[in-house]
């Protein structure tokens, strides 16, 4: 594979993975490039068009023209708040369910961003002036976070996508295929990925966090396990998750045990009885997982497992 000079972005950082197909790393989402040969396929577009924006001009620079197909990989404002910028010039592909549930969702969220997050902004670069200096990173990382909001919100549009698909879709070029193929009830209810079988990339979304802690508080977390199972099985060698670096076939089994871990974390809880929200807190964090990216959410998954295992137990 012929190296080449990446374009830069204060939003993300490219990554080639296979000749004409690139992954844009940020903390705020990830997004991939794709040359099928022919038409230009985005994967996912980021939570602001500041990103968004750097991801188009990106393309532009590796492949001498703009994108014609962008795909959104489900519903959450993170991977798909930069629609905007793409909506005049190619047709934005979801499955059938998640373009709902960005129509029932995505406004209300905008409105609230566009409402708070300015004084959010402000609220954590208030706490770093006492934060510790395990809690900076994570801290920063929000106060970056609702800048970019901040900064987004008052010219914020909600593009919904044209063109809706069940279950897979194949996309042809004269270099290579991509599938989009539909998963239901792992991360949120439906979640789509882009299999390029001819390079073994798998752009996963949110099915897969790599070195972070995911966010299951939204799906069935044994439905993900068996879906991170079946990805597994396809044949890929590289994994692009929804966050985090470039991962293997091992950070989806270290996913699968990670949700183990919560599941039997959560199971403790409810086995002792009383108010088990109270309890969370206590919880000391495996060794393993002290270094992942994303630590608030783990007292949220545990709570949410906790809510699924005993859903009338007293809290």
């Amino acid at each position: 594979m012929e190296k080449i000079n990446l374009p830069g972005s204060n939003h993300f950082v490219l990554q080639q993975i296979a000749e004409g197909v690139f992954a844009a790393f940020d903390i705020e989402g990830n997004a991939g490039l794709i040359d099928l040969g022919g038409q230009v396929v985005f994967f996912d577009t980021f939570q602001t068009p500041q990103g968004a924006e750097d991801l188009r001009q990106a393309a532009f620079d590796l492949f001498g023209r703009t994108q014609q197909i962008v795909v959104n990989s489900h519903w959450h404002n993170d991977h798909i708040w930069g629609n905007q910028v793409f909506a005049n010039v190619a047709q934005i592909l979801s499955s059938s369910r998640t373009r709902q549930l960005i129509a029932q969702n995505s406004q209300k969220e905008a409105d609230w961003y566009t409402a708070n997050a300015t004084q959010q902004m402000a609220s954590y670069q208030s706490k770093l002036r006492t934060a510790s200096d395990e809690e900076r990173s994570e801290i920063i990382l929000m106060a970056d976070l609702y800048e970019g909001l901040a900064e987004a919100m008052p010219h914020f549009s909600l593009c919904l996508p044209s063109i809706t698909f069940d279950k897979r879709i194949e996309l042809h070029g004269t270099k290579r295929t991509a599938e989009l193929i539909i998963f239901e009830n792992g991360h949120t209810a439906s979640d789509t990925v882009l299999y390029l079988p001819q390079d073994g990339v798998l752009f996963m979304g949110d099915l897969l966090f790599v070195n972070c802690h995911p966010y299951l508080g939204e799906g069935d977390p044994q439905e993900l396990q068996a879906t991170l199972r079946r990805l597994e099985n396809l044949g890929a060698k590289y994994f692009v998750p929804g966050h985090g670096p470039l991962g293997t076939r091992d950070d989806l089994l270290q996913l699968v045990n990670y949700i183990d871990y919560c599941l039997e974390s959560a199971q403790t809880l409810v086995s002792e009885g009383g108010g088990y929200e109270n309890k969370i807190a206590g919880i000391k964090l495996a060794e393993l997982y002290q270094g992942w990216q994303f630590t608030f959410l783990f007292p949220d998954n545990i709570s949410f497992l906790c809510k699924r295992l005993a859903p009338t137990a007293c809290t």
